[in-house]
């Protein structure tokens, strides 16, 4: 009636039973020991959760059955690919344990060489290789160059009081803290109803701006690449980036949340040259040469894409492996 279940978990029924009585109450029952025993019918789990239980709980899930093991975001399992995580590296070790059991890797921005790695890597056997076309064809792809000052500020919020007005909500992608803040701030002063999100705000903060934005309380959001997750909103109108992006998968990925309901949108980003000092930075926590390297060539595919006077689509399809078979741009 309240919470709009029909059935309890094990004991649930129980311990409510006994609280509603006026009893003290201890549960000890966890979610591992229900997984095991065949309780729930999907089972999510983080890789390194996946990678550290002991491999009696995979034993014991194989006796009553594994159908199939998916891997979300499987593009971070490859040092190819813009996100690589070595939790995601170490999946691998789970085929010693599932050895009859179909793996299925899942990803929205790879590469044939981050494809070719994700097969390898999770000892995949004669896969199935299902690859859709990369190309948006609703969404308008734009770059400009820009000088950092008060002038380009009030030139963006004029702008993007420009689409505020005709419909649809707005994120803007900052590669700095400090960007999301001035931009946010600047928005807020020019009256447009703007929310916030990166990495240092409080969880529940975060929670708070991306329940508000999903729900249309403002139009317009201003995040790092932290505000990545459940961003399933089908009439975001434009997507900008402030500054040169890390990678052109990342850059691809977060442009892609535009427009998902067929609708004709735009794709912005803004750069300046200074941005591309940046790669020294992005490879700063990097120990792997193989990783460096590809963050440095993506970077570079994203530095070259800013620059191009060519069409941009077909430059980002050629990235991807994709042929561009229209003549127009």
């Amino acid at each position: 009636k309240y919470f709009g279940f029909s059935t309890f978990r094990p004991y649930q029924k129980e311990i409510i039973e006994k609280i509603l009585d006026g009893r003290d109450c201890v549960t000890d029952s966890s979610a591992q020991s229900n997984a095991e025993s065949g309780y729930y019918d999907i089972l999510y789990m983080t890789p390194e959760k996946a990678c550290y239980v002991p491999s009696s709980f995979w034993s014991n899930l194989l006796s009553t059955g594994i159908c199939l093991l998916a891997v979300d975001e499987a593009h971070c399992i490859s040092e190819w690919g813009h996100d690589f995580r070595v939790e995601y590296k170490q999946l691998d070790r789970l085929r010693e344990v599932l050895s009859n059991v179909p793996f299925v890797g899942l990803t929205a921005t790879a590469t044939k060489k981050v494809r070719f790695d994700i097969i390898n890597s999770l000892k995949m056997k004669d896969p199935h290789v299902a690859i859709g076309s990369f190309d948006r064809t609703n969404l308008f792809y734009g770059v400009k160059s820009f000088n950092r000052g008060s002038s380009f500020m009030d030139e963006l919020v004029g702008e993007i009081s420009k689409y505020v007005a005709n419909t649809g909500s707005i994120i803007i992608y900052c590669t700095t803290i400090k960007d999301v803040e001035q931009i946010s701030n600047s928005l807020l002063e020019a009256g447009i109803q703007t929310g916030m999100y990166h990495g240092k705000m409080a969880s529940k903060a975060r929670e708070a701006s991306h329940r508000s934005f999903i729900r249309d309380e403002f139009q317009v959001m201003v995040a790092t690449i932290a505000f990545g997750m459940g961003i399933d909103k089908p009439d975001i109108r434009h997507v900008i980036h402030y500054g040169c992006p890390k990678s052109l998968e990342s850059y691809y990925q977060e442009s892609g949340r535009c427009g998902r309901d067929g609708v004709p949108s735009v794709c912005w980003l803004y750069y300046t040259r200074s941005d591309f000092a940046k790669a020294d930075f992005y490879c700063a926590e990097t120990q792997s040469a193989n990783q460096r390297k590809a963050i440095m060539e993506s970077f570079m595919a994203a530095q070259r894409y800013c620059m191009l006077t060519t069409c941009r689509r077909k430059y980002l399809l050629d990235y991807f492996g994709e042929t561009y078979k229209s003549e127009k741009c």
